[in-house]
């Protein structure tokens, strides 16, 4: 799933961009690390429990995307904000397509609608989530 929805982000130059250190080029390092992170909130989208611990680590996230956090997790000179309109435009990527991986893994019928309503849900509440942080002055 994530390989395919990276090739997405991947192909989109405006989106692409955000991997790219001062030169230009792919930051393969950070591209790499960022990965490894968008594996791990799928498992956690799925299971992990909706308590403090959690809450705070999404205020984390959102703030990797903005001149506060970003690139100082991994040490990297990529651009300094992501775009709240980049932030948000990320949920179709990652809802759309989920229909193919579920049916692919046998899913069919209530069940295949109910996953993927589920799953869209999970999605909408994480990317909200991630948006707080651009609600301070000048990210809007």
């Amino acid at each position: 799933m994530v390989d395919s929805w990276r090739s997405v982000i991947g192909a989109q130059p405006h989106l692409a961009k955000w991997f790219f250190d001062p030169d230009g080029q792919p930051d393969d390092a950070y591209k790499a690390k960022v990965k490894k992170r968008f594996v791990q909130w799928v498992v956690d989208a799925c299971f992990r429990p909706h308590d403090q611990k959690w809450l705070n680590y999404q205020e984390e996230i959102g703030l990797r995307y903005t001149p506060e956090k970003k690139n100082q997790t991994d040490g990297r000179q990529t651009p300094p904000l992501v775009p709240s309109r980049y932030l948000i435009a990320f949920i179709p990527v990652v809802t759309i397509g989920g229909r193919k991986f579920f049916a692919d893994a046998g899913i069919t019928g209530t069940e295949l609608r109910r996953l993927e309503d589920a799953w869209t849900r999970a999605v909408q509440l994480h990317i909200t989530l991630w948006s707080r942080p651009y609600a301070k002055d000048g990210l809007w």
